[in-house]
């Protein structure tokens, strides 16, 4: 679904998670991966044909598996998470290989994800702006603890503006606050 000039999202079948991508003469971000290697090879793939160029970042909005899992299908691409994000993900493999399963997915297609998981090399704190070209510039926000730990929003600024705040914000159900959620 188009949002707005160069911005789309897709709404995952599964666990309805939604990806999102913002594209700039010089760069394409893809706002989380999916929940398998399968899911984010297929999403690398969509957001190449809808744009023309292949995916240069990725932003991952928390830790849980249906944001994560299929990072490792963007070889080569700058990966940004919240501060700590890192290790929380390289620390709770298991945990997030079980979480998985237990929701439902593949044990065979999680154990191939997680083994081969991505973790960000470039933490955010406060905000970074990632530049994706012809001054189209992208903000990503470290919010602070609420859903998890380790919460990340994308701003892409525009009209309309569009925030993509992976599970902050739910409108396809009940909210969900797992052992991880920070309700203060």
């Amino acid at each position: 679904e188009v949002l707005a000039p160069g911005v789309a999202r897709r709404r995952l079948p599964g666990w309805d998670a939604t990806v999102g991508a913002v594209a700039g003469p010089e760069g394409v971000l893809v706002v989380d991966t999916g929940a398998t290697l399968r899911e984010g090879a297929e999403i690398r793939r969509e957001v190449r044909a809808l744009f023309g160029r292949p995916v240069t970042h990725v932003a991952l909005t928390h830790p849980h598996f249906d944001h994560v899992l299929g990072t490792a299908a963007f070889a080569g691409v700058r990966v940004y998470g919240a501060a700590g994000l890192a290790d929380v993900l390289e620390r709770g493999r298991e945990a997030l290989r079980a979480d998985a399963v237990r929701h439902g997915a593949d044990p065979e297609a999680v154990a191939e994800a997680a083994d081969l998981l991505v973790c960000p090399r470039h933490s955010v704190s406060g905000e970074v702006t990632v530049g994706l070209g012809a001054g189209r510039e992208v903000l990503l926000a470290n919010v602070g603890p609420g859903h998890t730990g380790h919460d990340l929003t994308v701003l892409v600024p525009g009209r309309p503006e569009v925030v993509f705040c992976g599970d902050l914000v739910e409108e396809s159900g009940e909210p969900q606050a797992g052992p991880d959620a920070v309700p203060a």
